[in-house]
This record gives C-alpha cells, structure tokens and sequence, in this order.
C-alpha cells in the first residue's frame, strides 16, 4: 500500500508553471495536465498569430478551477520570453516549473537544403530552447530552485533519412539538458528532458502519410502509435516534488521504438 502522505509529492497545488509553444497538441497536454495538478499557468505561443489557439486552450483549463493567462510571443525572441517569464512571476507570484514544448519539424534532403532551411531550424528548436532555460535559469537561481522540462523529439537519439537537420537540433536540446542539469544542481534547478515517439495522426487514407504511418508501426513493440497526452505522466513526475533527486535525465514515452537496436 502507498502511504497516503507519499501522494502529496505529485501534486503541483500552488506552484506557478510557464509552458511555452502551448498552441502546439504536445504544449495544450502539458498545460492541461499541469493545471490538473494544481498549478496556475501561463500559456505561452511559439509563434505569433496564435491567440485563438490560447484562448481556446484557456477556456479548456479554466475548467481545473486553476489561474490561467495566456502570452502571445515568438520563442525564439528573448525579449519575448523574458517577457513572459516576468509575467508569469509577476501574476502568479513564482516560477516554480517551465515546459519547453516548442515543436517545429521540417524534413528534406539534405544535399538539397539550404542555409535558410538551417537557420528556421536552429532557431525555432535550439535558439528557443537556449533563452528559454537560460531566463528561467537565472529567475529559479534567485529564487532558490525550480525545474525545466525540455519535450524532445526520441529522433534526438535516432538518425531519420530526410531528417537531419530536425535530428540534429533534437539532439542538440538534449544534450543541453544534461549540461545544464549538471551546471545548475547546487542551486536545485533540476533540468530534464521528455522524449515523444512516433505521435499518432489521422492522415487521409492512401496518402503518403498514411502509407508512412502504417511503415511506422512495423518498429513499434506493440503496434501502436502514442498519444500526445500519453505524455502527461511522465511530465508530471519530472515537475513534481517527488521527482526531487532526477536531473539531467530524458525519459522516452515511446512505445519501446528506442529499446529496439
């Protein structure tokens, strides 16, 4: 039997969370679990023009009985996220948990890609992943603690043809999670990474997505394609009290894809 007392470590009653790319299916699982949890939420955009996106998901979190304010801003501008970070201590009056879900997948070959194709993806996956723990470093520094959770892609530890660019980003994001991890741990700032496998869709039948979808499963264990809010657990362990000693770590929710060879 688990001690009842024991249950407190996962809750999040009263901590103050920023997740930014919240107009991203991985970023509106992450704000919802979180609020479910307990905490209040800042629910801050990749990029700009998605305020109907956050207001919708504001509506859905209101619901917890939990605050919520959302932030319209670009992620891979620092004044932006300072911004939002200022806010979030500002209105909520903390900043205990900040969720890095920012998503952005191009794919191409890579003897035909050009310096534009590097600079789009460094900047909206590496850039913003830098400022964002960077900012909110030095804010849970001051303020005695605090834990990053950076959402990567399972590619940050897999090579895709056609992918090298988003594969070398994703790995770049978490191999800066664990140097980070390690810099900040005498100032209780944990930094850790969640790892998504192969996102479910609904792709057109007979489309090109469709048929790689279906090449997908035959590398999955159990056949099955994962669900962004199958996601939210491990989440909320990482953000949580009870997860007090894990740092530098990256769980993988992905279906066993990286424990085949």
């Amino acid at each position: 039997m688990v001690d009842s007392n024991a249950l407190g470590d996962f809750s999040l009653h009263g901590k103050a969370a920023l997740v930014i790319g919240a107009e991203q299916v991985l970023g509106q699982v992450a704000a919802q679990a979180l609020a479910e949890a307990g905490a209040d939420i800042v629910a801050a955009s990749q990029e700009p023009g998605t305020g109907e996106q956050l207001t919708e998901l504001s509506r859905a979190i209101s619901g917890t009985g939990r605050k919520v304010m959302i932030q319209v801003q670009s992620a891979a501008t620092r004044a932006d996220l300072r911004a939002s970070l200022d806010m979030t201590v500002r209105e909520l009056g903390s900043l205990d948990i900040v969720v890095n879900a920012c998503d952005y997948r191009r794919f191409g070959s890579a003897n035909l890609g050009e310096d534009s194709n590097f600079d789009r993806m460094i900047d909206n996956t590496l850039r913003s992943a830098w400022i964002a723990c960077q900012e909110a470093g030095r804010i849970m520094i001051r303020r005695g603690g605090g834990s990053i959770v950076n959402i990567v892609s399972v590619l940050a530890e897999r090579g895709l043809p056609n992918a090298s660019l988003y594969c070398a980003s994703q790995a770049a994001i978490l191999s800066l999670t664990r140097s980070l991890a390690l810099e900040w741990a005498e100032q209780r700032v944990r930094v850790n990474a969640l790892e998504f496998g192969w996102l479910e869709s609904q792709p057109q039948a007979d489309s090109p997505a469709r048929r790689f979808q279906d090449e997908l499963l035959k590398y999955l264990p159990g056949r099955q394609l994962i669900k962004a809010e199958d996601l939210a657990g491990a989440l909320l362990y990482l953000v949580s009290p009870g997860a007090e000693f894990m740092t530098g770590q990256a769980i993988a929710v992905d279906g066993g894809l990286l424990a085949r060879p």
